[in-house]
C-alpha cells in the first residue's frame, strides 16, 4: 500500500490484550504505518519500547475522592487484584464460576468507566485524526465507533467469544465440542446475563442520550461492521464445525517480537539434556497472583530431574523458587518458548497460540474465562493435556509431563504445525484487509 496510515489502537487494561495488539501493530508498523496506543497509565513507556506513540489515560486524574491515595499501578495489577478478590481461585466448575460472576457488576463497571473517559477519547480522535481505529475492549466507546472512521474489533481471546452459534460450545464453558450438549443452553443464557443484561441496558441508554442508535449486539462487546480479527491456529480453530462470517478475519497468532534479549540462565547451560528437560511454567499475569497455587507448583516440580523457567507474576517477591528453577516477575515469553521442551500454562490465548507456534506440547490448567475453552480445544485436538487446576494430584501432573515429553508422534504433529504457522502470511492478509478499509 502506497499510503501510510495513521492508526489508533485502543486497548483495555489486560496484559494479554495489550500483547495481542502489540503483535498486530508490529506487523502494521513494519508496513510503514504509524501506530498510536491509547493506554492506561500503568503501561506508560511500555509501548514506546516497541516504537509506538502513546496517549495515556490517567484515571487518577478523574477521581474526585481525595481520601484515596493516588498510586501508580503496574501493568495488569488492577485486573489481577479484582480476580484475586473474586473467589474464582477455587475448585468451582466453569458454570459455577459464571454464576458467581453474574453477581459481579463487571461489565456495568466497564460501561461506567467508558462514560467517564469518553470525552478524553473524543479529544484524542480530534487531535490525531486517525485513518483507522483498532479496538480491543469489552465496551465500544462512542467516541471511537461513531467517529466516522473505519474501526476494527480485535478479539484477543478464544474465537468462541466473538462468534457464537448453535454448533459450537458456549464461550468460557470449556465444554467438549463433540460431547453432551444438554447443558449448552443453560450456560449460554447465563453468559448472556453476565456479558449483556443490565450492562447492555446501561450502554444503550447512554447511546440514546448521546443521540446514537442502540447497539444491535447481544453483548456490550463491540462487533465491527467493518472488520473483526481474532488470533487462533487453524489446527485448533472451530472452522471445522461452523463457517466463518464474512467480516471476520482469523490470523494464526498475534505473535509479537519482544525486544528484550534472553539467554538460558548459566545454571541450566550444562544440564544433561537427555535426562533433564527445560520446562516453562506460566499461569499468566492474573493466575500467578494465586500464590498458594504457585507455591504448590514449586513444591511438586522441585522433586523432578527437570529444570524450570517460571514467570512468577506480580507477587514474585512473596515466594521463592526451588534450586532447579529460575524465574522473575515477568520473563520475555516469546524469547523463552523456542528454548524449552514443554509448557505448563493457564491457557491464556496468547500463551496457547505462541506455544503452538513454536511446536511445544502443553499442559493447560485453566482458571476462568476462555482459558477453559483453550484447554479443552488443545486437549480434544490432541496437542496437549488438560488438567483441573485446583484438584489435580501430584501424580497427574508428573505423569502428564513425562507422557508429553516422550510422545514422538505428538512432536512430529507439532513440528508440522509450527512450520506452517511460522511461515504463514495470515497476519499480512489481516493487514491488507485493514488497509483496504481506507480508500
Amino acid at each position: 500500500m502506497s499510503k501510510k496510515l495513521n492508526i489508533l489502537v485502543s486497548v483495555m487494561d489486560g496484559v494479554g490484550h495489550v500483547n495481542a495488539c502489540i503483535g498486530l501493530s508490529q506487523a502494521l508498523q513494519k508496513r510503514g504505518h504509524k501506530i498510536t496506543f491509547v493506554i492506561e497509565k500503568a503501561y506508560k513507556g511500555k509501548l514506546a519500547e516497541f516504537g509506538f506513540e502513546e496517549e495515556i489515560i490517567d484515571r487518577n486524574e478523574e477521581s474526585s475522592d481525595e481520601t484515596k491515595p493516588k498510586t501508580d499501578k503496574r501493568p495488569g495489577e488492577e485486573a489481577a487484584t479484582r480476580l484475586a478478590q473474586s473467589g474464582l481461585f477455587s475448585t468451582m466448575s466453569s458454570l459455577e464460576k459464571l454464576k458467581k460472576m453474574s453477581k459481579m457488576p463487571i461489565f456495568e463497571n466497564g460501561v461506567q468507566r467508558a462514560k467517564k473517559d469518553n470525552s478524553k477519547f473524543t479529544e484524542i480522535v480530534v487531535k490525531l485524526n486517525p485513518d483507522v481505529i483498532i479496538i480491543d475492549d469489552f465496551v465500544g466507546r462512542p467516541a471511537l465507533i461513531y467517529s466516522g472512521k473505519p474501526w476494527i474489533s480485535i478479539f484477543s481471546g478464544n474465537p468462541l467469544f466473538a462468534i457464537e452459534d448453535d454448533k459450537t460450545p458456549p464461550f468460557s464453558s470449556g465444554y467438549p465440542s463433540n460431547g453432551d450438549k444438554s447443558g449448552w443452553n443453560e450456560f449460554k443464557e447465563l453468559r448472556a446475563q453476565v456479558f449483556a443484561g443490565q450492562a447492555l441496558k446501561l450502554y444503550n441508554d447512554w447511546l440514546q442520550e448521546l443521540g446514537f442508535d442502540v447497539s444491535q449486539s447481544k453483548m456490550v462487546v463491540p462487533i465491527s461492521p467493518y472488520l473483526n480479527i481474532y488470533g487462533y491456529p487453524e489446527e485448533l480453530d472451530y472452522t471445522d464445525i461452523r463457517p466463518l462470517p464474512n467480516n471476520f478475519c482469523p490470523i494464526d497468532a498475534f505473535m509479537r517480537n519482544d525486544p528484550k534479549e534472553f539467554k538460558i540462565p548459566d545454571k541450566f547451560e550444562n544440564r544433561d539434556k537427555i535426562k533433564s528437560k527445560l520446562i516453562y511454567l506460566s499461569m499468566g499475569s492474573m493466575g500467578s497472583v494465586d500464590v498458594n497455587l504457585m507455591k504448590r507448583f514449586v513444591e511438586i516440580l522441585s522433586k523432578t530431574q527437570h529444570k524450570y523457567i517460571v514467570s512468577k507474576g506480580l507477587l514474585a517477591h512473596t515466594y521463592d523458587l526451588a534450586d532447579n528453577m529460575w524465574g522473575e516477575a515477568s520473563v520475555p515469553q516469546t524469547n523463552v518458548l523456542p528454548l524449552v521442551d514443554l509448557v505448563i500454562t493457564h491457557g491464556g490465548n496468547n500463551s496457547v497460540t505462541e506455544t503452538f507456534s513454536y511446536g511445544k506440547p502443553m499442559i493447560v490448567m485453566p482458571i476462568f474465562g476462555d482459558q477453559y475453552d483453550n484447554a479443552q480445544r488443545v486437549h480434544e485436538k490432541g496437542y496437549g493435556i488438560r488438567l483441573d487446576t485446583y484438584s489435580f494430584s501430584d501424580k497427574e501432573l508428573l505423569d502428564s509431563i513425562e507422557k508429553l515429553l516422550n510422545d514422538k508422534q505428538l512432536d512430529e504433529r507439532l513440528s508440522i504445525a509450527s512450520k506452517r504457522m511460522l511461515n504463514s502470511d495470515s497476519i499480512s492478509k489481516a493487514c491488507e484487509r485493514i488497509e483496504s478499509l481506507v480508500k
